[in-house]
């Protein structure tokens, strides 16, 4: 889902517009790394997933055309990086606050839902929709009702994502076996039995890779459960290696990684990272490239478009968003960057994410406000370091800033022209719930994430 999306008021809508020279379009990945001066040892591609998986045609409804479909991009992105990396999304470690939305999500999408193919209903009808075969998928008409069923979904992934693996497994041994090198390629978030798995057995994920040497750089101790912040982990775990100068690492050379998503909350997530990053003793070279695929556009005009990267340079793009907000002439310190960052996602969170919404917010109005409490409110603003301090009661103490930041918002919308005014007063005064979420987010987005008691934080499961 990510951030609330609109062609004018949108975060993403809104960046572009406002930082032009932070954005630019490719045809491919391989485009984007080229403009970038790096060569494919010099680049690491760190793909979503569940995106990948989730965008493969409706027409590929059989098991042999969607595994091709995903076969070919993983193989383009392989021939790009030295090192790629598919992320998934680990149910089993979900936040609760994530789970909470699906759950809501799921049911309004039942609600509205029609049920008409023999293998919908087969897999709705099921007790444990995780109980099938491969021989079930291969026999299937349309595999795309796996995918959509959130129950059934990670056997399918499962099954594809290996099939896939051992299929790159070979065409890197021909890489190897030419002269050219073959690179590394790892799936995070797969169980390695696929749809072989014995029904009622509970799902393993795990790292599975064509080499166990690559896949012991990236092993970590710890679960993670969005693909989001496993695209954030592994890009600090590339700049860990390159800073050590480790030599013997098929990452020594990186300069360049490639994040590629559609989830615009990864804007949120990656800034915050570079400003993280401000605070580093150790400097890593590797630069971020957000790279998020927008759909092919056919509607019989001139302006007919292809399916293209847009590529976002989050180094320059950091940059230019500290300067918006501190001025030309500050020079802001390392935490003071992390402490606005962080304050203005959290702007742009409150205009609609999947954890939290005030309706009538506008991120533009959230532009055009954040300056001023960045350089007027110094005492507020350090509040925000306890969005990463790591004590979940100190995370109140950002309701102070987020909540200046929101009264200042109400002002700018009621200059706006056309504006619904009744919707002012609720982000003027907003509710309790909703600074207790965004506290939440905020840490969250910090790669902190508070479990246990998420009624502490305004998330109270309403679904079974």
């Amino acid at each position: 889902m990510g951030l609330k999306s609109d062609k004018r008021t949108g975060v993403k809508s809104q960046l572009r517009e406002r930082f032009p020279s932070a954005f630019k379009e490719f045809p491919s990945l391989l485009d984007a790394r080229n403009a970038s001066r790096a060569s494919r040892e010099q680049a690491f591609a760190c793909i979503d997933g569940n995106v990948l998986m989730m965008s493969v045609p409706q027409g590929c409804c059989t098991l042999d055309s969607y595994i091709a479909i995903v076969y070919s991009s993983v193989m383009k992105a392989s021939a790009t990086a030295l090192v790629t990396i598919v992320v998934f999304d680990d149910p089993d470690a979900m936040t609760e606050a994530k789970l909470q939305e699906q759950m809501k999500r799921d049911a309004a999408r039942a609600s509205t839902s029609v049920q008409c193919s023999s293998d919908m209903q087969s897999v709705a009808a099921s007790t444990s929709p995780d109980d099938y075969t491969k021989d079930y998928i291969v026999s299937m008409e349309n595999v795309h009702v796996l995918k959509e069923n959130r129950g059934s979904r990670m056997r399918f992934f499962d099954e594809v994502a290996m099939t896939v693996l051992n299929r790159l497994k070979n065409q890197i041994q021909k890489w190897n076996d030419s002269g050219y090198p073959g690179g590394y390629v790892i799936f995070d978030g797969i169980d390695p039995r696929g749809a072989s798995r014995g029904i009622g057995e509970a799902r393993v994920s795990q790292m599975v890779a064509s080499s166990d040497d690559i896949a012991a750089i990236f092993a970590r101790g710890f679960s993670i459960g969005e693909g989001d912040l496993k695209l954030a982990q592994l890009g600090r775990k590339v700049r860990e290696v390159t800073a050590a100068g480790e030599q013997e690492s098929p990452l020594k050379d990186t300069r360049l990684t490639l994040c590629t998503t559609i989830d615009t909350d990864s804007f949120a997530i990656e800034l915050i990272e570079e400003a993280k990053r401000s605070q580093d003793t150790a400097v890593s070279p590797v630069n971020t490239l957000l790279c998020m695929r927008e759909k092919a556009q056919k509607r019989g005009y001139d302006d007919d478009h292809e399916a293209y990267f847009l590529c976002c340079d989050i180094s320059l793009l950091h940059a230019l968003l500290q300067r918006h907000m501190w001025g030309r002439s500050k020079q802001p310190s390392a935490f003071d960057q992390r402490a606005a960052m962080t304050l203005l996602v959290a702007g742009w969170g409150v205009c609609g994410c999947d954890f939290v919404e005030i309706r009538g917010m506008r991120s533009d109005v959230v532009f055009e406000s954040i300056a001023e409490i960045v350089k007027t409110r110094g005492d507020s603003l350090a509040l925000m370091q306890h969005s990463w301090d790591g004590d979940r009661d100190s995370v109140s103490l950002t309701h102070k800033p987020i909540k200046e930041l929101l009264i200042a918002c109400a002002s700018k919308l009621m200059e706006v022209p056309r504006i619904k005014k009744e919707f002012v007063p609720t982000v003027r005064d907003p509710d309790e719930l909703i600074l207790k979420r965004l506290g939440w987010l905020c840490s969250y987005w910090n790669s902190v994430e508070h479990k246990g008691d998420m009624q502490q934080f305004g998330f109270v499961r309403s679904f079974a």
